[in-house]
């Protein structure tokens, strides 16, 4: 068989340095060279196999076959007959999602929880399916209770909380929760005495995030690191067309602010007089939604931006609304990664955001 294509799955993202090839079905990645990025977009453009080896000379023709026959066996890529080609159609990039929000952020304390009562409701009726809670504080099993009383015949999906750590969370604590709780997916404590995760399982249905950090605001957020690479079908399409951070998500800060994300300075309103529906329809609320990392300096240039979560809230010029996230550490031009935060170009944007204190005492 004298053509070879790649499935429709495996998507190719060209970087300055090398590339990545994406296995949407089997959310994982792996780094392939430019060289045969180009080959492989002449192959899938009908190109036998025979006319590519011809054009790029005997002398690599083995390479060639060798790497055909890795991507063959890593079931990346398949060869077929001329005829075959055109009964594999590629991958449709669009990205369609219903609702006018998909996500939501809230920052609550336990004295707010109540306020759930109200959010609720008027999160749901955006279409929203997926909720994230901040608590700068730990919290009790009736807490936890209380919370998702508000969650209960809702069409809420799914639920993650980020909280304080305490001896109290052991495993017949979370055994009491995953019995109650549900649409509980994800729990992250901070100022734990260990870093580690534990994957959810037939017993407990939601995972465990412990981090030594001690986190006091949202200022944590935004590190861009290879842990947090997501290689799944959605998050990578929304990521070719729309901001992967930003896109449809709305959030409400420790004081009630209705904002993109707690971290940014733009306010649309307060949730105590101001409706959500209100506020996703102000005038420079969507402004960042289809800021992709096409656009971004930089990230433009790099193999990973589009399993990589954007943030606009810290950047490295924040005078420009394209600049390359301020806690990225990754140079797509060495392939290098490096420490962000002592990186000499960019203190004065720390400065700018008031990070300074957070980095000496490790809460970033």
């Amino acid at each position: 068989m004298n053509y070879f294509k790649t499935f429709a799955n495996c998507l190719l993202i060209k970087g300055v340095s090398r590339s990545l090839i994406c296995d949407l079905q089997r959310h994982q990645s792996d780094l392939i060279s430019n060289d045969m990025v180009e080959i492989l977009v002449k192959l899938n453009a009908k190109q036998s196999i025979s006319s590519v080896m011809e054009e790029y000379g005997d002398q690599n023709n083995k390479v060639i076959q060798e790497y055909l026959e890795y991507l063959d066996d890593k079931e990346y890529g398949f060869y077929c007959k001329k005829e075959e080609f055109d009964r594999f159609p590629s991958l449709d990039k669009k990205y369609l999602v219903p609702g006018h929000i998909t996500n939501a952020v809230l920052e609550l304390s336990r004295k707010t929880i109540y306020s759930l009562n109200e959010l609720v409701p008027q999160i749901e009726s955006l279409g929203c399916k997926d909720i994230t809670i901040m608590f700068y504080e730990s919290l009790r099993l009736e807490d936890f209770y209380q919370i998702f009383n508000y969650f209960e015949d809702t069409r809420i999906k799914s639920i993650e909380i980020t909280l304080k750590y305490n001896q109290a969370f052991n495993e017949l604590f979370f055994a009491k929760l995953n019995k109650k709780i549900n649409q509980l997916t994800r729990l992250t404590f901070y100022s734990a005495k260990e870093e580690k995760v534990d994957h959810w399982d037939n017993y407990l249905q939601f995972e465990r995030i412990f981090t030594t950090k001690n986190i006091t605001s949202f200022k944590s957020c935004g590190i861009v690191d290879s842990k947090y690479f997501t290689t799944n079908l959605p998050k990578v399409l929304e990521a070719i067309n729309h901001n992967s951070c930003l896109h449809k998500k709305i959030s409400i800060d420790i004081n009630g602010k209705i904002k993109n994300c707690p971290a940014m300075p733009e306010s649309f309103g307060n949730i105590n007089e101001t409706l959500l529906k209100e506020a996703i329809n102000a005038e420079g609320f969507k402004k960042y939604w289809n800021i992709t990392k096409d656009q971004i300096i930089t990230c433009k240039d790099c193999e990973f931006r589009y399993i990589c979560t954007d943030c606009r809230a810290y950047i490295e010029n924040p005078l420009d609304k394209y600049s390359k996230p301020l806690k990225c550490g990754y140079n797509p031009y060495t392939m290098e990664w490096e420490e962000w935060a002592v990186n000499p170009l960019k203190q004065k944007s720390i400065e700018y955001y008031g990070l300074t204190e957070l980095l000496n005492n490790h809460q970033v």
